[in-house]
């Protein structure tokens, strides 16, 4: 009888034979012979226990992955720490000092004199540039280097200085309408003033008029009532 028909009939009857039993060497645990796995093969066979401990150790792989990344961030969050602390002693010590400087300002009655002479100054100076300004503005159109009729010309402050109706008071046709802004010193076009340009120079200008009450009534008959 061949090896292979001697292995064939034992697990035929090992499969046959459930009233054998068996005891696990390594657990104690007791078995059926019949539901022994036996195999002729070197390796052992792949059955689910072998699933469940490759599962176990993966599943043990991944842990102490996710171990290392915890103790990075750990680490990580330290440095934060640290780092967070070492800003707030900054600041602390810059606040100090700050605070032993005003201190040491006040003591010296000679520097803050200074201090305020020279604030007071630079807003006397302020002052008179922004009166000196103003005055220029409205004196711009009786300059002789004013190209335009001073009498065609009409204040309205805000958003810009001027609105000049070119030709309206000599000739009585306006030939052109412009807004004038009149600047001096380093001042420049607020942006309201250079939204006005915009439009302008888009042709975003026009013309309406406003019809009130009914122009076959006069107007006397439209007033209500005095009380």
């Amino acid at each position: 009888m061949s090896s292979n028909s001697l292995f064939n009939n034992l697990v035929s009857f090992f499969n046959a034979a459930r009233h054998l039993w068996g005891r696990c060497p390594s657990c104690g645990e007791v078995f059926r012979l019949s539901d022994a796995a036996i195999s002729s093969s070197p390796a052992p066979p792949r059955d689910w226990l072998r699933r469940l401990e490759r599962l176990q150790t993966s599943l043990a792989e991944q842990q102490e992955d996710a171990n290392a990344r915890e103790d990075d961030l750990d680490a990580r969050d330290e440095e934060l720490r640290d780092f967070d602390r070492d800003l707030r002693d900054r600041e602390r010590y810059l606040e100090r000092n700050a605070h032993n400087r005003v201190r040491e300002i006040l003591k010296s009655k000679t520097e803050v004199q200074a201090l305020i002479k020279e604030a007071n100054k630079a807003a006397v100076l302020r002052s008179r540039a922004t009166l000196l300004g103003k005055l220029l503005e409205r004196m711009a159109p009786c300059f002789r280097s004013f190209a335009y009729d001073p009498r065609d010309m009409r204040c309205i402050c805000d958003p810009m200085d001027y609105v000049l109706f070119d030709g309206l008071t000599i000739e009585r046709e306006v030939r052109q309408v412009t807004f004038i802004e009149v600047k001096s010193g380093s001042s420049r076009l607020s942006r309201a003033q250079r939204s006005v340009r915009e439009a302008i120079e888009k042709g975003r200008v026009s013309t309406e008029v406003w019809e009130i009450g009914n122009p076959r009534i006069p107007i006397t008959r439209q007033l209500p009532p005095a009380r």
